[in-house]
């Protein structure tokens, strides 16, 4: 899908002073002042060393949420539904699904990026999108030196808090998270991996703007790339990943405000727009302001 054009990494960028992607959220009606950050999959963690008031943010709340809990992705358990989501129906395995042609030109990426390392035949029983997303992640180990897919920043972020003795939740559950990855159709997921390998060039392009915005911490940016008409998300992508699961937290976190003051970290094409984190919650009655 085109949302894992999101996970390409090609360049790093400094901060820029005059953006934000962490904002305190204040008000009446609520226990004390709670904070939203917007994250990047692939951001170092080092970048928390450089956004102003998060650890006072994080040592003054009861509880930290993200998208889902972290913890949970590395049980046995877990790691069981998530290979059984991935599978694809024996009658839509890869080479099923694919023409010869088509299997080369996807097999021919895949080993261009792993230095001969991996082939398509290793993925024949899996979903598409799990092709898709193991290419991104070969293109961002090959574009980052040292990149590091295990010290991501949203687990670094329920890390401290649980260090801390904070709460740690999830707005959602892992099940919630899988089928939103793997349970739209294969013949679609089909054609967003054609997608990406015949735009291969410009879609790196593109991730790389996207990546520039989220390390200058310009959201708005961000968001203008990830709605552009040719290489950003379709408006039923955009409703499914975005606005949809958006109107839900924001719902969760008008219950949650008034019991407990929480620490939120969540994607940060979520916050910006006007069906983003942070205008529902002005919405709700809340004052959101960036944390300078």
């Amino acid at each position: 899908m085109k949302e894992l054009i999101l996970s390409l990494v090609v360049l790093f960028a400094a901060i820029g002073s005059n953006a934000q992607v962490f904002y305190k959220v204040s008000g009446s009606n609520i226990k004390g002042d709670s904070y939203v950050m917007g994250t990047h999959h692939l951001a170092p963690v080092s970048i928390l060393d450089s956004i102003e008031g998060f650890e006072n943010a994080l040592k003054s709340v009861d509880a930290v949420y993200g998208e889902i809990e972290q913890s949970e992705m590395t049980s046995p358990a877990t790691q069981q539904k998530m290979m059984m989501v991935a599978m694809a129906p024996a009658d839509s395995t890869i080479s099923k699904i694919f023409t010869k042609e088509q299997f080369d030109s996807i097999d021919n990426v895949i080993k261009r990026y792993s230095g001969g390392q991996a082939a398509l035949n290793m993925l024949e029983p899996m979903k598409p999108a799990l092709v898709s997303q193991q290419i991104a992640l070969l293109m961002n180990m090959q574009a980052i030196p040292g990149f590091n897919p295990m010290q991501q920043l949203d687990i670094q972020v329920q890390t401290l808090g649980a260090q801390a003795g904070k709460e740690i939740n999830g707005f959602e559950s892992i099940e919630f998270q899988l089928n939103i990855l793997f349970g739209y159709p294969v013949a679609e997921q089909a054609e967003d991996l054609l997608e990406t390998i015949r735009n291969e060039e410009e879609m790196a392009e593109f991730s790389v703007e996207l990546y520039q915005a989220y390390m200058n911490q310009d959201i708005e940016k961000l968001h203008k790339l990830m709605l552009n008409p040719d290489l950003g998300m379709e408006p039923e992508d955009e409703k499914r990943m975005l606005t949809d699961r958006n109107e839900n937290w924001a719902k969760q976190l008008q219950s949650i405000l008034p019991e407990k003051s929480v620490l939120v970290c969540v994607g940060a094409g979520h916050l910006p727009g006007e069906k983003g984190l942070l205008n529902l919650l002005r919405q709700a009655g809340y004052t959101v302001t960036p944390v300078k």
